[in-house]
């Protein structure tokens, strides 16, 4: 099946699934507009990255670079990350988010080191035009959980994703169930009174370790020349601990500069009502 897979499409895949993952879940003050500055939207407001799925996988002994930035509702990351292809069939990846600017819990940007990830990822029931994979992504915590640029807690992702592709046609459909630990409630005097205290007295119904997530997404590609490529899709996502909902809409392209530097550019909108748009860009090198 590899050599009939549009190299330039398993290039647009790997660098969004590493690329768009570090802008996904920030949302800037939007949930605090919304919800208010209570025990829910804080739990709900934490500054964690989200990780994308695919099924494709690095061919062996091929290692992928990819330097990244995204924006979205005044929220700022520039994630870097790399996969190496052990097998055919087996991928190793890691990234960082070097920098990253958010908003805290009272609305003041905040700045510094992202969180840091390792994943593994293995591929099987391959036919001419299907590809599956099994992902496993844990989310190391180098973020600074006191300036609440993370949780300061480790985070596991797992997924499901399909891929198809049949001449200048493709899609890509994946299903995530991700453990999400919970941020601990704030000690002490860091809040205003009025706000600490509301917190504290909503703290003892929260009282729980993960909170589950469940994100399906997907899509439809085409390769618009040798050298171009387009995509868009849909995601929904729920947190089913804290109740709460995003579905939104993606799309972009991919250009090929040499047979071994790709260039992409996407955007995404939330349709919530507490929606963010985005916009993301990068280069991928292979070798």
């Amino acid at each position: 099946m590899r050599t009939c897979i549009s190299f330039l499409f398993i290039l647009v895949l790997l660098f969004l699934s590493d690329t768009a993952s570090f802008s996904q879940k920030k949302k800037g003050n939007r949930l605090l507009d919304q919800f208010g500055r209570t025990a829910y939207s804080y739990l709900l407001s934490a500054n964690r990255p989200g990780y994308g799925a695919d099924a494709f996988t690095m061919e062996k002994g091929k290692t992928s670079l990819s330097l990244g930035v995204s924006y979205s509702d005044e929220v700022i990351d520039v994630p870097i990350s790399v996969s190496y292809g052990l097998t055919d069939n087996f991928e190793l990846s890691a990234g960082i988010s070097p920098y990253t600017e958010s908003y805290n819990f009272l609305g003041s940007k905040i700045n510094g080191m992202g969180d840091s990830y390792f994943g593994l990822k293995f591929s099987f029931l391959e036919t001419d035009y299907f590809i599956h994979a099994f992902q496993s992504i844990i989310k190391i915590p180098t973020a600074s959980s006191s300036k609440e640029l993370g949780t300061g807690k480790a985070d596991l992702y797992f997924a499901i994703a399909q891929g198809f592709v049949s001449g200048r046609f493709g899609y890509d459909l994946s299903f995530e169930v991700n453990l999400l630990q919970r941020r601990d409630f704030p000690t002490g005097k860091k809040y205003p009174t009025a706000i600490q205290q509301h917190i504290d007295s909503a703290m003892a119904s929260y009282d729980y370790r993960f909170e589950p997530e469940i994100i399906i997404s997907g899509g439809p590609s085409v390769d618009i020349s040798k050298r171009v490529s387009a995509y868009t899709g849909i995601s929904f996502s729920r947190n089913t601990r804290l109740n709460y909902n995003t579905t939104g809409i993606y799309g972009g392209m991919g250009i090929m500069l040499s047979k071994k530097t790709s260039f992409s550019v996407g955007g995404s909108y939330g349709l919530e009502e507490a929606g963010t748009w985005g916009v993301s860009g990068g280069l991928n090198f292979t070798f």
